[in-house]
């Protein structure tokens, strides 16, 4: 049974043991500012594993240039269809069948090779800015090395012309591609330690005692624990979107309420967890050291930095159990795409079903404990 009034009562004393203490005003709130400017601004990451596809007529040169691409290292091999007739080019990138599509006027590749008046198209997804950046750069070299090949001049007019149309980041801004994960790994973060943290004081100072003595169910306790930290979580989530909008002129395509939605189950999580790891550590330390040693590796196996594509498979399995995955993969689809509904509904689905696990989890854990 849930009441109301401990909930409230709960929730503002934890509000004014928040904001009587500036240091952690300034955790929940410059910290996270300052790390989105300055990752915003300084990461790069390598490209590997590119899916790209090769359409037209079929021909000698299309062949090779798929022999060439797989050749390089960079492009996956049983990734590359067939070098066939496509009638719309751009549905292998909005199916995720290619990244990206080096399609041929209707008369071939020798064709264009022969009249220079007929461009090759080379379709990107540039939803990952450096990412589209690099395979814009590896597809041209391709190209111009068949082009050498077989008698023309690359560095002259008679050198195939290739037509690109970057979809999604039209700049290619690796700014765009960053925000929407860095915003997701500080409120994460933030979360998941001052609400670990804020848990377990309790048991140091005695008053999670009190709390068990008192009238309050597991559910008022958790509640009242949880919602200031998910109300500011939400704060925090909303400042640094608005800091990439107006800070670094994010191109914002997508609608407030899909980033609501992703926001609230990226807190969930953060809080499902942090009172799961609350209910196992029993001093504030322990509690940073075991938020410390779930963060390292969710982070770098997010896709935050470095391009899931890019981790060993046997490693990789581990991507697709972590929040943050997920909760980074439906931002860049929101902010960048705007909010494509089949992917936005997919992510956010598996987002809470995390969030509903890890809230259980700790609900029978932290009840188990008082028992």
């Amino acid at each position: 049974m849930i009441h109301a009034r401990i909930i409230t009562g709960l929730i503002r004393k934890e509000f004014i043991q928040i904001f009587c203490d500036p240091k952690m005003i300034m955790v929940l709130f410059f910290i996270p500012v300052v790390q989105l400017i300055m990752f915003g601004l300084a990461l790069t990451s390598e490209v590997k594993n590119i899916r790209l596809a090769v359409v037209g007529k079929p021909s000698a040169i299309s062949r090779e240039i798929q022999t060439r691409a797989v050749a390089s290292g960079w492009f996956v091999t049983d990734q590359i269809p067939d070098g066939a007739n496509v009638e719309n080019p751009v549905n292998l990138l909005n199916t995720r069948r290619a990244e990206a599509v080096l399609a041929a006027p209707p008369e071939g590749f020798e064709y264009a090779l022969e009249r220079r008046n007929k461009p090759v198209q080379l379709l990107i997804n540039a939803t990952n800015a450096q990412r589209a950046q690099q395979v814009n750069q590896y597809v041209s070299q391709i190209v111009a090395r068949v082009a050498a090949g077989r008698g023309y001049n690359i560095n002259g007019p008679s050198l195939l012309a290739i037509d690109t149309r970057i979809l999604f980041n039209p700049q290619l801004n690796t700014t765009d591609f960053m925000v929407p994960a860095l915003l997701v790994m500080a409120g994460f973060i933030v979360l998941m330690i001052v609400c670990s943290m804020a848990i377990t004081k309790e048991k140091e100072t005695g008053t999670m005692e009190k709390l068990i003595s008192s009238p309050a169910t597991t559910a008022d306790i958790l509640l009242g624990k949880t919602i200031p930290y998910f109300i500011l979580g939400m704060g925090i989530v909303t400042l640094m979107l608005c800091v990439g909008i107006f800070g670094f002129k994010i191109a914002y395509r997508g609608t407030v309420w899909q980033l609501a939605l992703n926001g609230t189950a990226l807190a969930a999580c953060a809080l499902s967890l942090a009172t799961l790891l609350s209910t196992i550590a029993k001093t504030q330390q322990q509690a940073m050291m075991g938020g410390v040693l779930f963060l390292l590796p969710g982070i770098l196996l997010s896709g935050v930095f470095f391009p899931v594509a890019n981790i060993p498979a046997a490693f990789r399995w581990i991507c697709y159990l972590n929040p943050l995955m997920y909760a980074c993969l439906n931002f860049r689809n929101i902010i960048l795409k705007g909010g494509d509904y089949p992917l936005f509904w997919l992510y956010f689905a598996i987002l809470s079903g995390m969030a509903l696990v890890l809230a259980f989890s700790a609900y029978k854990n932290f009840k188990a404990k008082l028992n």
